[in-house]
C-alpha cells in the first residue's frame, strides 16, 4: 500500500459551485524501510473553469490561477479528470492499494471526487481520504489543532521547504513529506517501545 498526497487549488470553497482549478498529487511510498515521496511519479494538471461556476476573488488571489489564464492554458475538465484517473490507475497497477491523503482531507478529497463523478461517472478515491492532520494529532497525542505544529516541532519535525506555496503540486509534495515524516516517526517510536 502507498499513500497519495493530494492538493487542489479552487475558485472557492464548494465543489460544484466553484471550479477545481488545479490538482497536484505525490505518492508516498516505502523504500529501504522508510517512507518517502516518490518525486519521479508526481501528477499536476490545470483545468479550464467549469461552466457557471463562481470565482471567489480571495481564493483566486491565493493561487493566482485566474479564469482568463485557465481558459487559455487549462485542460478541459473531462480530459483533466481522465488524466488523473489514468495516473491513479497506474499507481494501483504498480502498488495494488493506493490511499489518498490530504491536509485537510475534508477539502481536497471532495473536490477531486465530485469532479470525477461529474465528468467521468466514477470516483477512484472512494468515499474517504486519509486526513494527515488527524493522523498527526492521534500519533502525537495532541487534541488542539492550533497547537499541532508546535507539538510536531517538539517531536523533531522540520517543515519541508516549499518553494511555491499554493501551487497544487508543490503543496502535495510538501504535505507528502510531512506524512512520510509522521509515518516514519510512528514506526520508529513503535520499534523502541
Amino acid at each position: 500500500m502507498i499513500f497519495l498526497s493530494l492538493d487542489v487549488e479552487t475558485s472557492g470553497p464548494s465543489p460544484g459551485q466553484n471550479s477545481l482549478v488545479s490538482i497536484g498529487a505525490a505518492p508516498v511510498v516505502r523504500r529501504g524501510g522508510q517512507w518517502a515521496v516518490n518525486l519521479a511519479r508526481t501528477f499536476y494538471v490545470e483545468l479550464k473553469p467549469q461552466p457557471g461556476a463562481a470565482e471567489v476573488a480571495e481564493a483566486t488571489s491565493i493561487h493566482g490561477l485566474t479564469a482568463e489564464y485557465l481558459l487559455e492554458h487549462g485542460d478541459e475538465p473531462e480530459t483533466a479528470m481522465q488524466s488523473f484517473v489514468d495516473f491513479y490507475d497506474g499507481l494501483r497497477a504498480r502498488y495494488s492499494r493506493v490511499r489518498s491523503a490530504a491536509w485537510p482531507a475534508s477539502f481536497d478529497g471532495p473536490f477531486v471526487g465530485w469532479m470525477c463523478h461529474r465528468y467521468l461517472g466514477l470516483n477512484p478515491l472512494g468515499h474517504s481520504t486519509f486526513d494527515i492532520a488527524s493522523y498527526a494529532m492521534g500519533a502525537l497525542d495532541c487534541t488542539d489543532r492550533r497547537r499541532l505544529q508546535h507539538v510536531m516541532k517538539v517531536a523533531g519535525y522540520v517543515k519541508p521547504a516549499n518553494p511555491d506555496e499554493h501551487h497544487a503540486l508543490s503543496d502535495a509534495i510538501a504535505q507528502g513529506e510531512t506524512l512520510a515524516w509522521l509515518l516514519n516517526h510512528v514506526e520508529k517510536r513503535r520499534s523502541t517501545d
